[in-house]
């Protein structure tokens, strides 16, 4: 019985180990499409901007500097929750 312990126990730790690292990998966070609010037409405008979905400091429209970029619309009039820079 204590023969088998040993090697299980390592075979565990492989395998907790090699999720950890595949998690750790995947922490930085999907790149996704960015929209910013068209104070013009007042409808949610695709911008070709990378933004992340982790926190961090907020990812602004480079154009102006100040306008914050969001998710994909949940309406035409409405953008989703905002993004942050990678």
């Amino acid at each position: 019985m204590k023969k088998l312990m040993i090697p299980a126990a390592l075979v565990l730790l492989g395998t907790g180990a090699a999720f950890a690292t595949k998690a750790a990998n995947n922490t930085k966070g999907a790149v996704i499409p960015t929209y910013r609010m068209d104070p013009e037409s007042g409808l949610c405008v695709q911008v070709g901007q990378e933004c992340s979905t982790i926190q961090n400091v907020v990812c602004r429209w480079t154009a102006d500097g100040v306008t914050p970029l969001h998710r994909a619309p949940i309406s035409p009039t409405e953008c989703g929750s905002v993004l942050f820079k990678p």
